[in-house]
């Protein structure tokens, strides 16, 4: 699943591509589309910014209209500048000249107006998001100490009204490198570990940014050794969804 840093990069493409341009293209050729009928309202339109919230993408344009995005476990969006077009039928499709976007599947995709959006009950309760201008790490990390005592700490990490964009990958690092099992309950967290988390998930998305890679340290290691002490890593799914989870029994307390 496209986790918060993969949205605030495409964000910058769109940025770098699309953003003060009029779409020549807006097309939904997929019957499955949500906007197929619609898609075609923002020809003609300019697209005056793109906004990464958590993992949701909001491509604000002129005339009071949003695409809301969000890629769930399967969806991707390509920004190209070279003018090649999508084989098949993509979810979406804007352009101008040889700047094209393509949306192919995912959750949510919605044409709404500016004012919904503002006040969409699903944007008002995302937690703060870690590459947001003025993220507050120590107060996200007291965020994580009120959460609901009995739950596992890589549970709580990936509830977005708790902090915004932390996926699979993101929580499995993170806990890593602050040394903090997946499996402790929140309640048993000293502060200091709360706010090594909360800092770490940050360092990983703020390093996805910059370099366009992911660091992974533990993540897909399954019966490996642990690449700081050597011991055993573990994997188990965890959660009502059984998200696949790597740990170091050994160095993760």
């Amino acid at each position: 699943m496209p986790e918060g840093d993969t949205i605030h990069r495409v964000a910058m493409r769109f940025e770098a591509a699309l953003v003060g341009k009029e779409m020549e293209t807006a097309d939904a050729p997929s019957a499955r589309s949500p906007i197929h009928t619609r898609a075609g309202e923002l020809r003609g339109l300019t697209l005056e910014r793109a906004e990464a919230r958590g993992k949701h993408l909001l491509l604000h344009f002129s005339g009071d209209r949003v695409v809301h995005s969000h890629l769930g476990i399967n969806g991707r969006w390509f920004v190209r500048a070279d003018g090649r077009m999508p084989h098949g039928r993509p979810w979406l499709v804007l352009g101008n000249g040889a700047a094209v976007a393509i949306q192919n599947g995912g959750k949510i995709l919605r044409l709404t107006s500016a004012a919904r959006a503002r006040n969409d009950p699903v944007l008002l309760q995302l937690g703060p998001d870690p590459l947001a201008p003025g993220f507050d790490s120590a107060a996200a990390a007291e965020r994580l100490l009120a959460y609901e005592p009995t739950v596992p700490v890589g549970e709580a990490l990936l509830d977005q009204m708790l902090i915004a964009g932390i996926g699979n990958v993101i929580r499995i690092e993170a806990c890593f490198l602050s040394k903090v099992s997946p499996w402790r309950k929140v309640g048993d967290l000293e502060r200091e570990e709360a706010r090594a988390i909360v800092d770490a998930a940050s360092w990983v998305m703020e390093t996805t940014l910059a370099k366009g890679r992911r660091p992974k340290q533990i993540y897909g290691r399954s019966r490996r050794r642990c690449p700081r002490c050597g011991g055993r890593v573990m994997t188990r799914g965890q959660g009502d969804d059984n998200r696949v989870t790597y740990w170091c029994a050994a160095c993760q307390r």
